[in-house]
């Protein structure tokens, strides 16, 4: 692979249903690049229960062999209570909106949410850094307002796909 990765054991990962879409299928070139990267940080990703859900479920092969393989595990991530949590999924949510010329209830609830869990995470694990990877472009920029907005800058990163496996003009992707 020969390309450094962003990730660190010393964080927590919470990942976007969009991320198993791009990577496909486990035959899928970007699979595999992707579960070397997350294998050789020595990370999990923390899947969100919603995430499974869109994904059709944990039985799905791209879902299952990454539960089998154990780099990644479903948590139950419950909507955010603590008040910065909140107030960044509100945050994540208006910025959303405006990227997507939508209304703040037509967005996807998932990607708010996520900036909340992020913090949840921060303030209440250790290790206190959190990684949230999504390829949504309008969400990205949500969740980063969000954690900056409230302080977390520092301690809440938002990654791409990209970020992780890099971009290799060989991949093509196959729609089946």
């Amino acid at each position: 692979m020969g390309r450094d990765t962003p990730l660190s054991p010393d964080q927590d990962i919470l990942v976007d249903a969009n991320i198993f879409y791009a990577i496909g299928r486990p035959s899928n070139p970007q699979y595999r690049r992707f579960r070397t990267a997350v294998q050789n940080a020595g990370v999990v990703c923390k899947v969100p229960q919603r995430v499974i859900g869109e994904l059709g479920g944990p039985e799905t092969d791209r879902v299952r062999t990454a539960l089998d393989d154990g780099w990644a595990e479903i948590i139950e991530a419950t909507p955010p209570t603590d008040g910065d949590a909140v107030a960044a999924s509100d945050i994540a949510r208006r910025t959303i909106a405006s990227e997507t010329n939508r209304a703040e209830h037509e967005v996807e609830k998932t990607d708010a949410i996520l900036a909340g869990l992020a913090i949840q995470y921060v303030r209440d694990r250790s290790p206190s850094t959190v990684v949230v990877l999504t390829d949504d472009k309008p969400a990205r920029k949500g969740i980063k307002n969000a954690a900056q907005s409230q302080g977390y800058e520092e301690t809440i990163t938002v990654y791409g796909l990209v970020d992780i496996i890099g971009d290799d003009a060989g991949d093509s992707m196959r729609l089946i």
